[in-house]
Protein backbone atom coordinates (compact mmCIF):
# COMPACT_ATOMS: atom_id res chain seq x y z
CA UNK A 1 0.00 0.00 0.00
CA UNK A 2 1.11 3.30 -1.19
CA UNK A 3 1.38 6.57 1.27
CA UNK A 4 -2.14 8.10 1.98
CA UNK A 5 -3.82 5.30 0.56
CA UNK A 6 -6.96 4.30 3.15
CA UNK A 7 -7.04 1.53 4.74
CA UNK A 8 -10.18 0.06 7.03
CA UNK A 9 -8.54 1.58 9.70
CA UNK A 10 -8.68 5.26 7.83
CA UNK A 11 -11.12 7.56 8.16
CA UNK A 12 -12.50 8.76 4.67
CA UNK A 13 -9.50 9.67 2.46
CA UNK A 14 -7.02 10.04 5.12
CA UNK A 15 -4.45 7.61 6.08
CA UNK A 16 -5.04 5.68 9.01
CA UNK A 17 -3.01 6.71 12.37
CA UNK A 18 -1.67 4.58 14.43
CA UNK A 19 0.08 6.06 17.86
CA UNK A 20 2.93 2.94 19.36
CA UNK A 21 3.49 3.28 23.23
CA UNK A 22 5.96 0.52 23.88
CA UNK A 23 9.41 1.00 25.82
CA UNK A 24 11.68 -0.87 23.41
CA UNK A 25 12.98 1.40 21.22
CA UNK A 26 13.44 -1.77 18.63
CA UNK A 27 9.96 -3.21 19.19
CA UNK A 28 8.54 0.14 18.16
CA UNK A 29 10.84 1.03 15.16
CA UNK A 30 9.85 -2.65 13.86
CA UNK A 31 6.36 -1.67 14.19
CA UNK A 32 6.86 1.40 12.83
CA UNK A 33 8.60 0.43 9.66
CA UNK A 34 6.36 -2.13 9.18
CA UNK A 35 2.99 0.05 9.40
CA UNK A 36 4.28 2.87 7.71
CA UNK A 37 4.71 -0.03 4.21
CA UNK A 38 0.90 -0.03 4.95
CA UNK A 39 -0.05 3.18 4.57
CA UNK A 40 -0.37 4.03 7.66
CA UNK A 41 0.27 7.39 9.31
CA UNK A 42 2.34 6.26 12.40
CA UNK A 43 4.22 8.05 15.91
CA UNK A 44 5.48 6.10 18.73
CA UNK A 45 6.67 7.34 22.47
CA UNK A 46 7.83 5.26 25.26
CA UNK A 47 5.78 6.55 27.92
CA UNK A 48 2.49 6.51 29.72
CA UNK A 49 2.78 10.02 30.27
CA UNK A 50 4.03 10.63 26.69
CA UNK A 51 0.95 8.73 25.32
CA UNK A 52 -1.71 11.02 26.55
CA UNK A 53 0.12 14.00 24.84
CA UNK A 54 0.96 12.44 21.77
CA UNK A 55 -2.96 10.98 21.52
CA UNK A 56 -4.39 14.81 22.58
CA UNK A 57 -1.70 15.98 19.41
CA UNK A 58 -2.10 13.34 17.11
CA UNK A 59 -5.50 12.22 17.41
CA UNK A 60 -4.70 8.45 16.18
CA UNK A 61 -7.63 6.10 15.40
CA UNK A 62 -5.67 3.61 17.16
CA UNK A 63 -3.66 3.52 20.26
CA UNK A 64 -1.10 0.22 20.45
CA UNK A 65 -0.07 -0.46 24.12
CA UNK A 66 2.53 -2.77 25.29
CA UNK A 67 1.92 -4.65 28.17
CA UNK A 68 3.26 -7.21 30.19
CA UNK A 69 2.13 -9.87 32.74
CA UNK A 70 3.65 -8.57 36.20
CA UNK A 71 3.49 -4.88 35.01
CA UNK A 72 0.31 -3.33 35.36
CA UNK A 73 2.22 -0.04 33.60
CA UNK A 74 0.63 -0.43 30.13
CA UNK A 75 -2.95 -1.47 31.48
CA UNK A 76 -2.80 1.36 33.78
CA UNK A 77 -1.90 3.34 30.03
CA UNK A 78 -4.97 1.59 28.52
CA UNK A 79 -7.37 2.68 31.43
CA UNK A 80 -5.91 6.59 31.21
CA UNK A 81 -6.16 6.58 27.24
CA UNK A 82 -9.85 5.46 27.08
CA UNK A 83 -10.49 8.01 29.73
CA UNK A 84 -9.48 10.65 27.50
CA UNK A 85 -12.38 12.93 25.94
CA UNK A 86 -12.56 11.56 21.86
CA UNK A 87 -10.63 8.30 23.21
CA UNK A 88 -9.29 6.14 20.84
CA UNK A 89 -9.67 2.69 19.98
CA UNK A 90 -6.84 0.80 22.30
CA UNK A 91 -5.39 -2.51 21.31
CA UNK A 92 -3.08 -4.63 23.10
CA UNK A 93 0.00 -6.18 22.38
CA UNK A 94 3.13 -8.03 24.36
CA UNK A 95 5.66 -10.76 23.40
CA UNK A 96 4.00 -13.01 25.93
CA UNK A 97 0.99 -15.22 25.20
CA UNK A 98 -2.62 -14.04 25.91
CA UNK A 99 -3.14 -16.68 27.87
CA UNK A 100 -0.61 -15.55 30.49
CA UNK A 101 -2.85 -12.22 31.18
CA UNK A 102 -5.76 -14.14 32.21
CA UNK A 103 -8.72 -11.53 33.09
CA UNK A 104 -6.47 -9.21 32.90
CA UNK A 105 -6.91 -8.02 29.61
CA UNK A 106 -10.49 -7.24 30.22
CA UNK A 107 -12.72 -5.86 26.95
CA UNK A 108 -9.06 -4.69 25.46
CA UNK A 109 -8.54 -6.32 22.08
CA UNK A 110 -5.04 -8.08 21.97
CA UNK A 111 -2.47 -8.50 19.01
CA UNK A 112 0.47 -10.50 20.10
CA UNK A 113 3.75 -8.86 18.78
CA UNK A 114 4.83 -11.65 16.16
CA UNK A 115 1.28 -10.96 14.58
CA UNK A 116 1.02 -7.22 14.76
CA UNK A 117 0.00 -5.74 11.04
CA UNK A 118 -2.82 -3.13 10.04
CA UNK A 119 -5.55 -5.72 9.28
CA UNK A 120 -5.05 -7.85 12.48
CA UNK A 121 -5.71 -4.23 14.55
CA UNK A 122 -8.71 -4.04 12.29
CA UNK A 123 -9.60 -7.19 12.80
CA UNK A 124 -9.50 -6.61 16.83
CA UNK A 125 -10.56 -3.27 16.84
CA UNK A 126 -13.72 -3.54 14.94
CA UNK A 127 -14.25 -7.48 17.24
CA UNK A 128 -14.17 -5.16 20.43
CA UNK A 129 -16.37 -2.50 18.82
CA UNK A 130 -19.09 -5.05 17.79
CA UNK A 131 -18.58 -6.54 21.36
CA UNK A 132 -19.21 -3.29 23.42
CA UNK A 133 -22.24 -2.61 21.28
CA UNK A 134 -25.50 -2.83 22.90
Amino acid sequence: MHPGTTTALGRGKQAARILIVDDHEISRAALRALLRTEGIDVADVRTGDAAITATIAFHPDVVIVDVAPADPAGFQIARRLQALPDAPAVVLTSSHSRHQFGSQLGHYPFVAKADLCARAIETRRTTSSDDRAP
